[in-house]
């Protein structure tokens, strides 16, 4: 007969073992896992109803099936010895068997939609009057970012002066540009100046507009990134001789930019997609030429390429600020080290 208390060490020696060799439970193991997947791959090919409208009982094992996909996922995303590749993974095959799933069991009438919004035969059609609002866009935009950088550092540089009366005017200026919406601004600019006898055209009235807009913040963003310089560079700046300008080009310009590039990208692409509103006064960009060609053509597949081109112009540029934001952190860290 075998011995309780020889039991109870041979336990305690196996609990050990486990213990030291790092016991992982069957739920936890590649093993399991993998079979789990096995079996939802098996279920997908034999149990899964055919393509078309599912009855009853057929949505049910659909459902069935999307449960049995969560509880895998669930497991593996609750592993924290799992890497993280393999969650990323994890996460776009859960939305591509989404997409198939809804491709496959949905009632969507796919053909009709390509017809409709990704016909390239229309595209083609409405290119030429898409590419001159492209290049309308784009120069509405770089004007308006080049002279809102220009005002907004000099009126950033004249605050950081502290002089009280300049100081109420670039405020009230700042207030009144950034409460002011765009579109009644470029209107006031195009149709009431000339009543005043000042006439401007259509493209330089909205790079005005633009520019004005967008000056407000950039003054604000230059002013954030001049007092984020420590006042003892400046009191030593001082001490050396240096006057106001000579502290400010030498001394507080160079360390402001670091500090100022990733929002001013972010302002600059909020202004370039304000282009949008210079269709009020006649300026066809390129949205108002999406919708002039989709009215045209009686499709919006011209409408869908001009989404396309903004998304192209413009998720790379908030990308970038990013990674310069990301960037100025580093930089920042390594200086306190």
């Amino acid at each position: 007969m075998a011995d309780p208390a020889s039991n109870k060490n041979g336990t305690a020696r196996l609990a050990d073992l486990k213990a030291k060799a790092g016991y992982v439970p069957v739920i936890r193991r590649n093993g399991f896992v993998y079979a789990f997947l096995s079996l939802l791959v098996l279920y997908a090919i034999f149990l899964l109803p055919a393509k078309g409208s599912p009855e009853t009982l057929d949505l049910g094992r659909i459902i069935l099936f999307c449960l049995l996909l969560l509880v895998w996922a669930i497991l593996i995303f609750t592993d924290e010895l799992k890497p993280e590749k393999m969650k990323t993974v994890i996460v776009f095959t859960i939305f591509i068997i989404a997409a198939w799933l809804y491709y496959r069991y949905s009632t969507a009438r796919w053909g009709e939609m390509g017809f409709l919004f990704f016909n390239l035969e229309m595209i083609q059609k409405a290119w030429p009057t898409l590419v001159e609002g492209f290049w309308t866009t784009l120069l509405l935009a770089v004007c308006a970012a080049i002279m809102s950088t220009i005002i907004g550092l000099l009126l950033a540089i004249f605050r950081s002066f502290e002089n009280r009366v300049l100081n109420f005017f670039i405020i009230a200026y700042v207030d009144f540009f950034r409460a002011m919406p765009i579109i009644v601004l470029m209107m006031l600019i195009y149709y009431a100046l000339p009543f005043m006898g000042i006439r401007l055209s259509a493209i330089v009235s909205g790079i005005l507009a633009l520019g004005l807009n967008s000056s407000a913040y950039v003054s604000e963003i230059f002013r954030a990134g001049f007092l984020s310089v420590k006042k003892g560079q400046i009191e030593a700046a001082n001490a050396l001789g240096l006057n106001p300008i000579q502290t400010m080009r030498y001394v507080i310009l160079p360390q402001a930019f670091r500090v100022v590039i990733p929002p001013l990208v972010g302002n600059y692409v909020a202004s370039a997609k304000d282009t949008a509103l210079a269709s009020s006064i006649s300026i066809i960009e390129l949205l108002k030429a999406g919708l002039s060609q989709k009215s045209l053509l009686a499709n919006p597949s011209p409408l869908i390429f001009v989404t396309a081109l903004y998304l192209i112009m413009f998720v790379p540029l908030t990308r970038f600020s990013g990674y310069l934001e990301k960037r100025m952190k580093a930089s920042q860290r390594q200086v306190r080290l």
